[in-house]
C-alpha cells in the first residue's frame, strides 16, 4: 500500500445487496493485470442504468459491476456511489457468491444477518470448515479466501493441496495478478475485484474458457510448490504425453528437503524458470543484464544474446545441517541437472541443458539454460539436484520426470 493510499484509509458503512450494514475501511485501486484480465475477457456493455453511480465510469471493473447489479446480488449506496475500491468482509463475499449462484437459503434465528448465508454456502460445498484461519466472517476477505470459494464454486474440486487454490483460481482465469507476477495471496479484496471474480466464476461454470494471466499463474505455482517450471515452460516439462506420475504429478514439494546417511540435511528454496525470449518476464529481474550473462559451450564461455532461443532456470539452495564442512564446502548451493537429452554441441550452438555463470557479483545466480529447439531426447528428462562435494558422498534428489518426445 503506498502512503497516499494509506493515509486516506477511513472507516465507512457498505451495504452489500440490503444486508445490515458492516464496517469496513478503504483499500488500493487494483492493478493494472486485474485490469488487463478483465479486458481480454470481454467487457459488459454498460446501459445507462449504470450511470447513476458517480465513481464507475471509466473504472475497470465498470462492466463486471454492471452485470452483477442486473444480477441483483449486489447494489450501490444511497449516496449514487457504489465505492468499488473498498474491502470486502468474509460475510459479505459469501452472500454475493451464495447470491449469484442462486443457492439456496434457510432463515435462520442468529443475530448475525450472514449466518444463513454461511450456511447456505456449507450446505452447497463452495465452503468449508479451516477455509478462512479462523471465524471472524467481519475481516476483510483476503485473495486467497476468495480464491477458495470461488474454486470451490466451480464443483470440480476433489483434494486440494496447501497453497494450490490461487493456483487453481488463476489457471482458471478468475483472479489475476495484483501486478506483474505478483498475486498477493493475503491482500485484501476490494468490491471491485469480488464481483469481477464471481462474474468469471459464473462464465467458467456456464462453460466458457477464460483466457488466464499467465504472470499469475506462475507466481502462484511458485506460491504452491517452489517452482514454475511447469507454467512457464510446459512444453519442456509439462507436456500432453504426461500421465499421471510425470510431468507436474511428478514434483512434490516434499522432496525439496532431502537428507544424506551422514545427517546432512539440504533445502531447495525455489527453481524459477524464466522465457529468455519473453522480455516482459518478470522474473528476468533475477537475471543480469545480457553481457554479464555466460553459458557453457565446448568453445568455453559464451555470453547470452536476443537469438538465443532457451529458458533460463534458476536454482536456490541451501544446506540447513552440515555434518561434514569440509567434505560439503559450499553452503549456498547445489548442482542442477538434467538427463536424457541426446547429442553435443561442437560449437557455441544451444542443443542441450548447460551451465550458466553471472559475472555481475550484485547478481550471483546459479542453474542452467535449457533450448527450445534443435534438440533430441531419449523420450523423457529427468530433472534433479545433487550436492557440491570434495570427496564426501553426493547427495542427490529427484525433483521431476517428464515424457518428452523430440
Amino acid at each position: 500500500m503506498n502512503k497516499r493510499s494509506l493515509a486516506a484509509i477511513t472507516t465507512l458503512t457498505v451495504v452489500i445487496g440490503g444486508s445490515v450494514p458492516v464496517s469496513l475501511m478503504s483499500a488500493d485501486a487494483v492493478s493494472a493485470a486485474e485490469h488487463q484480465l478483465t479486458v481480454n475477457q470481454g467487457k459488459a456493455t454498460v446501459s445507462d442504468n449504470n450511470k447513476k453511480f458517480t465513481d464507475t465510469g471509466g473504472h475497470w471493473a465498470e462492466g463486471a459491476i454492471y452485470e452483477a447489479v442486473k444480477r441483483g446480488y449486489v447494489t450501490g449506496y444511497p449516496t449514487g456511489k457504489f465505492l468499488p475500491n473498498h474491502k470486502v468482509t468474509r460475510a459479505e463475499f459469501v452472500k454475493m457468491a451464495v447470491s449469484a449462484l442462486n443457492l439456496p437459503v434457510e432463515s435462520s434465528s442468529n443475530d448475525s444477518w450472514y449466518v444463513k448465508y454461511v450456511d447456505a454456502a456449507m450446505s452447497s460445498g463452495i465452503f468449508a470448515n479451516g477455509d478462512f484461519a479462523d471465524a471472524d466472517w467481519n475481516k476483510p476477505l483476503t485473495r486467497e479466501e476468495m480464491a477458495k470459494v470461488a474454486v470451490r464454486a466451480l464443483g470440480s474440486v476433489t483434494k486440494v493441496e496447501e497453497n494450490q487454490w490461487m493456483y487453481l483460481a488463476t489457471k482458471n482465469g478468475i483472479i489475476a495478478g495484483t501486478s506483474s507476477g505478483e498475486i498477493s495471496p493475503n491482500g485484501a479484496t476490494t468490491r471491485a475485484q469480488a464481483i469481477s471474480v464471481i462474474e468469471r466464476m459464473l462464465k467458467v461454470k456456464n462453460g466458457e474458457k477464460l483466457p488466464a494471466d499467465k504472470y499469475a499463474v506462475a507466481a502462484a505455482e511458485v506460491l504452491w510448490h517452489k517452482t514454475n517450471i511447469f507454467t512457464v515452460a510446459p512444453e519442456i516439462f509439462n507436456g500432453p504425453d504426461n500421465k499421471k506420475n510425470t510431468g507436474i504429478n511428478s514434483w512434490k514439494a516434499s522432496r525439496l528437503q532431502f537428507e544424506g546417511k551422514d545427517g546432512t540435511i539440504v533445502q531447495i528454496d525455489e527453481l524459477i524458470a524464466i522465457d529468455w525470449n519473453d522480455l516482459k518476464d518478470p522474473n528476468r529481474e533475477l537475471l543480469p543484464t545480457t553481457d554479464k550473462l555466460l553459458y557453457r559451450s565446448n568453445n568455453g564461455w559464451v555470453k547470452f544474446n536476443s537469438k538465443l532461443k532457451g529458458y533460463v532456470l534458476v536454482c536456490k539452495a541451501r544446506i540447513l545441517v552440515n555434518k561434514n564442512p569440509k567434505g560439503y564446502p559450499i553452503d549456498d548451493r547445489v548442482n542442477l541437472l538434467i538427463s536424457g537429452y541426446n547429442g553435443t554441441s561442437t560449437d557455441s550452438s544451444l542443443i542441450m541443458p548447460t551451465v550458466i555463470q553471472s559475472i555481475d557479483p550484485n547478481k550471483k545466480i546459479y542453474g542452467l539454460v535449457i533450448p527450445k529447439e534443435k534438440f533430441s531426447t531419449e523420450g523423457f528428462i529427468k530433472l534433479y539436484v545433487e550436492t557440491i562435494s570434495a570427496g564426501a558422498p553426493i547427495i542427490s534428489q529427484d525433483l521431476a520426470t517428464s515424457i518428452l518426445v523430440k
